[in-house]
C-alpha cells in the first residue's frame, strides 16, 4: 500500500522533470520563461501544473470550458493524492 502511494506522489514529478528536461518549451512556455514557477509546481502541485501545461500547449488555457476542466482535473488528483496519504497515516 505504502508503494502505491509513493508511486503516486513520485509519477507526476518525474514526468513533470523528464518534460522539462527534454522539452523546456513546453514547460517553460506557459510561464512565460520563468523557471520559478515549474519548479514550485514540481513541489506543490504536480499534475495541475502538467495540466495547466498541457492546457496551454493545445490552446485553450482559461478560455474555455476544456482548459478550466483540465485544471480542475489536475487540481482534484493532487489533493487527492494528499488526502490519501493523511488518510493512510490515520491508520
Amino acid at each position: 500500500m505504502c508503494f502505491i502511494a509513493l508511486l503516486g506522489l513520485l509519477a507526476p514529478r518525474i514526468v513533470f522533470f523528464l518534460l522539462w528536461l527534454f522539452t523546456p518549451a513546453f514547460v517553460l512556455a506557459p510561464f512565460a520563461g520563468v523557471w520559478v514557477w515549474p519548479l514550485l509546481g514540481i513541489i506543490l502541485l504536480p499534475t495541475t501544473t502538467l495540466a495547466y501545461c498541457w492546457a496551454v500547449a493545445m490552446g485553450y488555457a482559461f478560455g474555455s470550458f476544456s482548459g478550466l476542466f483540465l485544471l480542475a482535473v489536475g487540481l482534484l488528483i493532487d489533493l487527492g493524492l494528499f488526502g490519501a496519504g493523511r488518510g493512510v497515516a490515520r491508520r
